[in-house]
């Protein structure tokens, strides 16, 4: 397994692995509010999105097992495989995302956390700041809000 930059050609594998993995949340979400985030995630909208978003995926030979990335606020579109979790594949992404955020001295990241995956982002030292509503184009979707400090108050070398 190595982790790499997502390059466009990944865009229809890193979909579908976005569209398993809330399918696998569904008894978290409603119908429509998991087919509006399938949709904002199709290969087309995952091009889009990272001009904007340093993605990172963890590929197994040829496959996609994860991926993940990060902005000037904020982690992305992260998912594993549901066959692959437990397998410190998420554990990688997200220890590549939070060295690559601070090399760049992003001093907090923000992660709208599925309630699945709540515990995984505290395992990382994300705190819980609030549950929240995002309102879609037909349904809305709630997340929890959870921070990151990647450098302290008292010292900003990190």
């Amino acid at each position: 397994m190595r982790i790499r930059r997502f390059i466009p050609e990944d865009a229809i594998q890193a979909s579908n692995l976005v569209k398993k993995g809330w399918l696998a949340n569904s008894s978290y979400y409603s119908h429509e509010s998991i087919k509006e985030q399938i949709e904002a995630n199709s290969p087309e909208n995952l091009i889009k999105k990272s001009k904007k978003v340093n993605y990172f995926v963890i590929a197994q030979k040829d496959k996609i097992l994860g991926i993940g990335g990060y902005d000037k606020n904020k982690v992305h579109t992260f998912f594993v495989d549901p066959e692959y979790q437990r397998k410190s594949i998420g554990r990688k992404i997200l220890q590549k995302v939070l060295s690559e955020a601070k090399k760049k001295h992003i001093k907090q990241l923000d992660a709208w956390s599925t309630f699945y995956a709540e515990k995984f982002y505290s395992s990382f030292g994300f705190k819980k700041i609030k549950v929240f509503t995002l309102q879609c184009k037909y349904s809305s979707i709630d997340f929890v809000l959870m921070r990151k400090e990647l450098f302290s108050k008292n010292n900003l070398g990190g």
